[in-house]
């Protein structure tokens, strides 16, 4: 018995994701609060980021808010019955990658956050944008958990025959 539905889950870790992108979407209408100071496009630049994630940022889109938009839409599959008419692993992968990913990386971020620790070049930041960010991650890498876990069950090989109906009197 799973401990939440996957749609919960879903649900869950969508609205875990909205402080994420109501906090990029002001930063994108030029909102300042919390955002480190400079040219966001330029460290990207600077720091070796592809170009493609250089022009988003120009264009005011940035490429986690994107991220999280996948995440939300394979959170959908992995919970919806549209989902079953893909193959099991375009959604298992990505969605196990993303629990065992996200979610530590999540936990931990809302650890280090208020406590000073930072992840490279931080100055600007406020230690809440690392508490928004956390919760961002660490919800929607939870709710790919229990959505994947149940997906997998759902669709698994061979769920119509228990070990005891296989066996011979059993």
């Amino acid at each position: 018995m799973s401990l939440m539905k996957s749609s919960t889950a879903a649900w869950a870790g969508s609205a875990a994701l909205a402080p994420y992108v109501v906090m990029k979407t002001y930063w994108a209408f030029g909102g300042t609060a919390g955002r480190p100071a400079g040219d966001l496009a330029a460290q990207l630049r600077v720091n070796g980021a592809p170009e493609v994630l250089v022009r988003l940022e120009q264009h005011g889109l940035d490429f986690t808010v994107v991220a999280a938009l996948v995440g939300v839409l394979l959170l959908a599959a992995l919970a919806l019955p549209w989902g079953t008419r893909l193959p099991r692993w375009s959604l298992l992968v990505p969605g196990w990658a993303g629990a065992l990913g996200l979610t530590p990386y999540g936990l931990a971020t809302m650890v280090a956050a208020p406590l000073g620790f930072t992840v490279g070049d931080a100055e600007g930041w406020s230690w809440w944008v690392g508490i928004v960010g956390g919760l961002a991650f660490a919800g929607l890498g939870a709710a790919l958990g229990v959505c994947g876990l149940a997906y997998q069950r759902r669709t698994g090989r061979g769920t119509d025959l228990t070990p005891s109906a296989a066996r011979p009197g059993g």
